[in-house]
């Protein structure tokens, strides 16, 4: 059964093919804009996402750039998809425009590789966890304790895609520093610990150590990488996503993204095996 998809992907998917075809076909905005009966601005703004385009637009240009018939069905399944709405939408007052769109496309990503040298990454997170982490960067945000359980709730709710039908396959690299890293009682850090050690049971989840003597200088950061569509070949693009004590970036440079991934590699080759992790994260609990 696969998982539901993801407004966020298939929108920025759809923009980048839209932009795509203008571009094969040499026409300009301007002359897109008179096939929709629009404006210069409409159309910028759908091939940069910042609005869904509808099916009946999408309909026209595809019978505009005379695309195959594999590829006009693609593009109005996406602009189904695009019209949809997350579930972390709902949530949008309470969330960052950068936490949102990376919740979004976390949804929709088939991997995800994470290289952690501060704190558990959030899908690994319990409640209490997250609750002490978030309270304890207070001092950056001034969050009220209702926006604090919000973001408790969201967290949560992430969580659920590694339990899917169609789960997320996820790899996690930790510092060792961060099973030590005390957030919260230590009966928070038990259960957290003991919480990592059961969601290690998935057969798409891998969590591995890289212990203090071998420990990696890079900045933690997120991988993402996506599914294959027919007649699109894949989804969407490698992107990283790096927070900081404010605010956090996306990354889609191609380069960039390629770089980041040889990064974990070898980060990976630092590591210790997986059985071997869990048995250091067993004793800790312990």
């Amino acid at each position: 059964m696969a998982r539901e998809p993801s407004p966020t992907v298939s929108r920025r998917r759809l923009a980048a093919e839209l932009r795509r075809l203008r571009e094969d076909a040499q026409v300009t905005g301007t002359q897109v804009a008179q096939v929709l009966d629009g404006s210069s601005s409409k159309v910028s703004r759908m091939e940069k996402a910042q609005v869904a385009a509808h099916r009946e637009d999408v309909a026209r240009l595809a019978d505009f750039y005379q695309v195959r018939p594999a590829v006009r069905e693609a593009l109005l399944a996406l602009a189904a998809e695009a019209e949809g709405k997350g579930w972390w939408e709902a949530h949008g007052e309470s969330l960052s425009e950068s936490y949102t769109t990376f919740i979004g496309l976390e949804a929709g990503a088939a991997t995800m590789l994470t290289w952690q040298n501060v704190i558990f990454p959030g899908l690994l997170q319990t409640a209490d966890y997250a609750k002490a982490l978030i309270s304890f960067g207070d001092a950056w945000n001034a969050l009220p304790p209702i926006q604090i359980d919000r973001l408790v709730r969201v967290r949560a709710r992430r969580g659920r895609i590694l339990e899917d039908p169609d789960p997320l396959n996820l790899t996690v690299l930790l510092d060792e520093s961060v099973l030590m890293r005390r957030f919260g009682s230590p009966e928070v850090m038990r259960n957290q610990l003991r919480h990592v050690l059961q969601v290690a049971e998935l057969p798409n989840v891998t969590i591995r150590v890289v212990p203090l003597d071998r420990s990696s200088a890079f900045h933690s950061f997120v991988l993402l990488k996506f599914p294959q569509r027919e007649g699109l070949d894949r989804l969407h693009d490698d992107l990283v996503y790096i927070e900081n004590a404010t605010d956090a970036i996306l990354e889609e440079n191609e380069q960039k993204t390629f770089a980041y991934e040889r990064v974990f590699h070898q980060v990976s080759a630092a590591a210790l095996s997986e059985e071997d992790s869990l048995k250091l994260i067993g004793e800790l609990a312990r």
